[in-house]
């Protein structure tokens, strides 16, 4: 699903939305998650899932080709941790299709 798909299905859903008001919202929700999630804040989501930001401290790597020691500075990675909801349904979609 695309950030359209999203926003034509809200708007589809209520009819009191307008396309562009269901842009809008979305727009500004996909913003604030953005905005959250650069100032290193977890982002939790209710029956959804958790959005955290992971801190990796640097480190020697190896060069793949040339086998060469390099060193990696720190990053920021983010992980996604479903909630039980979630999870609860994807084992019972994954045990149906198989």
């Amino acid at each position: 699903m695309t950030r359209d798909d999203l926003i034509r299905r809200i708007s589809e859903r209520y009819p009191g939305i307008s396309l562009a008001e269901a842009r809008s919202l979305i727009l500004d929700f996909i913003e604030a998650m953005k905005y959250s999630i650069i100032q290193s804040e977890n982002l939790e989501l209710r029956r959804f899932g958790v959005f955290e930001v992971h801190h990796r401290d640097s480190r020697v790597a190896r060069n793949p080709k040339t086998g060469e020691k390099v060193q990696v500075g720190p990053r920021k990675s983010l992980i996604f941790r479903p909630g039980k909801i979630l999870k609860t349904r994807m084992k019972n979609l994954t045990k149906r299709s198989g």
